[in-house]
């Protein structure tokens, strides 16, 4: 019997090596101990094992979003004690409960798309003008500009009694309608970002809403 087993290994040894050439990344020797240990044994024995699969990327991604949506220190309780409000409510805004770090809250949802107002106010300038009308030009994937074509993108327009900023930034897909008031020593936002056309038929609206905000300044 060890006999016609050691035949069949002699005969099987040269097609072992001529499909060698098409395994490179096996030796022949291991090769070839494979098959003498399949033949030589009764029943073959067959091994497996389980590989761990790479944690999707799209189980990280909410976890990211969350680190971006995080508040920063203090945010809250500094908002919490800045100035109380006083405003006129245009037709068509749904007021909601202002947030931790908003001190008002809207909303706009109608036949031309949907839109978000918020009222959020900063301790200091938040990086000055130029630096917060280029980050709401990025929330809506519009390239930076330079200090040179600032005046272009805002107007003077007063805010609670105060001089402030007025700009509309049409993007893509969504615009952007900002009012920026510096005042003492923080800074106020009053931010509507929505659908194009949504955003486009409530600029009268949103202007009349910033002649109508008071904010007490307990300085005077």
């Amino acid at each position: 019997m060890r006999e016609l087993k050691f035949q069949s290994i002699q005969l099987i040894i040269p097609i072992v090596l001529k499909f060698q050439k098409q395994f490179l990344s096996l030796s022949s020797g291991v090769f070839i101990f494979m098959l003498i240990i399949t033949l030589g044994c009764n029943e073959p024995v067959v091994e497996t094992y389980t590989i761990a699969k790479e944690a999707s990327n799209e189980k990280l991604i909410p976890e990211l979003q969350s680190q971006k949506m995080q508040t920063l220190p203090g945010m809250e309780a500094y908002t919490e004690s800045a100035p109380s409000l006083q405003y006129e409510t245009p037709l068509g805004w749904n007021e909601l409960t202002p947030t931790s770090i908003r001190k008002a809250n809207f909303s706009i949802k109608n036949n031309l798309g949907e839109a978000e107002i918020s009222v959020t106010v900063f301790p200091g300038d938040v990086g000055g003008l130029l630096a917060n009308i280029n980050r709401w030009r990025s929330q809506i994937g519009l390239q930076r500009v330079a200090a040179s074509n600032l005046n272009t993108l805002i107007e003077a327009l007063e805010i609670s009694q105060n001089p402030g900023y007025f700009t509309k930034i049409n993007g893509n897909k969504e615009s952007i309608l900002g009012g920026i008031l510096p005042l003492n020593d923080a800074t106020w936002f009053i931010k509507m970002q929505g659908s194009i056309l949504c955003v486009d038929a409530e600029t009268k609206n949103f202007k009349s809403f910033l002649s109508s905000l008071k904010i007490k300044d307990e300085h005077n």
